[in-house]
């Protein structure tokens, strides 16, 4: 039978329990935008903090000061951030647009190309030998099957436009939610953490470098794999609109997408959009198109990722790809940061349940008195 103490004990749990539960659906709802507050300040904090570093604290004007440098750096942020996002989102439904006008014009003008042109009867020999005889294009009946699919991708952009238009009220009241966040996320991030740090209830050191290494991760997930895929994006848009490719930034985004995948990378954009460029220039276009795109966007990328990794994300890629997908998946347009982040949290919590079993362990064995003789 249990004690009255135990009871007590059990009874406590179960009340923490509770309330964990309670709190977790109060903030639910806002869980969007104190995840993007909190990756904001995570970025923008070292240049913020470094201007207040600057600052007089003996002046008496220093908390005003303080107080119009965290709005300005929060209405900043937000500002920068969805203009990007707007202005990429327009960008992206017109050139999607009329991408598909121009493939569907083409595909009519040319139904047999696999048949009939020399690149294509070269493309389908290649692909027929690649897929062990398993896949023949010539047999494709290329003007049906792409006109379905440009009607069905137009039917997507017009969804997409009509979703983008219907939410922006929405979209608008959650950026001025962030900016509130950001604005108190500047002010009193350290006490933020500290009452962080107080309600977790494991032992503050571990919950410490647990947040310690949600910053650290968080900064170098965004500079070793997203600011790399940023970079191929802008690089394969000077490239592509250099060659006069259609649609060069929707096929940027898609090579900043396509960056997270293993093996083939963004040759999986670049490479169909060379021999485009070789069917319908020349061959000496095609390959200096092959040769830029091959080392500003792919071979580059062996060199930038490791000098911003440096060994702090011991994590594979493979692991990266399929949790941005896993994340989207399950959480949405969130789950391209939240994927990645716990995938290397987990591993971060095993790596302290460890750490602290060995020192635990330890501890033992150093308490333990010498045998006697």
């Amino acid at each position: 039978m249990m004690s009255r103490k135990q009871i007590q004990g059990l009874s406590l749990v179960a009340l923490l329990a509770v309330m964990v539960i309670l709190v977790g659906r109060l903030f639910l709802p806002y869980s969007s935008v104190l995840l993007w507050a909190a990756v904001c300040y995570i970025l923008m904090s070292p240049l913020y903090n470094a201007i207040l570093r600057r600052m007089n604290k003996a002046s008496r004007l220093y908390e005003a000061k303080r107080h119009l440098l965290a709005g300005s750096f929060a209405l900043g942020t937000v500002f920068l951030l969805s203009g990007v996002f707007l202005f990429l989102s327009f960008q992206l439904i017109g050139q999607g647009k009329d991408f598909v006008e121009e493939a569907r014009a083409f595909i009519e003008g040319n139904p047999d190309f696999f048949r009939t042109n020399p690149l294509g009867l070269y493309l389908a020999k290649a692909v027929k030998e690649l897929s062990l005889n398993n896949l023949d294009l010539t047999n494709l009946n290329l003007k049906e099957q792409v006109i379905s699919f440009l009607a069905s991708y137009s039917a997507t952009i017009i969804s997409t436009t009509r979703n983008l238009v219907k939410n922006v009220g929405e979209l608008v009241i959650s950026l001025a939610f962030i900016a509130f966040t950001l604005y108190f996320f500047y002010l009193d991030a350290a006490y933020l953490a500290r009452l962080a740090v107080s309600a977790i209830p494991i032992e503050q050191k571990s919950t410490k470098r647990l947040l310690d290494k949600f910053r650290e991760v968080t900064r170098n997930l965004f500079m070793g794999f997203f600011f790399v895929a940023f970079y191929q994006a802008v690089a394969a848009f000077v490239i592509f609109s250099a060659f006069g490719v259609n649609g060069a930034l929707l096929f940027s985004v898609l090579v900043m997408f396509a960056s997270f995948i293993p093996m083939v990378g963004t040759a999986l954009v670049w490479v169909p959009l060379g021999i485009g460029v070789m069917a319908g220039s020349s061959v000496v276009r095609g390959v200096l198109f092959f040769l830029l795109s091959g080392f500003f966007i792919s071979f580059v990328d062996n060199f930038m990722r490791p000098l911003f990794l440096r060994d702090r994300i011991k994590i594979h890629p493979l692991l990266i790809f399929f949790s941005i997908l896993g994340g989207i998946s399950a959480l949405g347009f969130n789950g391209i940061i939240l994927g990645p982040l716990i995938i290397i949290l987990f591993f971060t919590i095993v790596d302290i349940v460890l750490v602290e079993s060995e020192d635990s362990a330890e501890s033992a064995l150093a308490g333990e008195e010498p045998p006697t003789a």
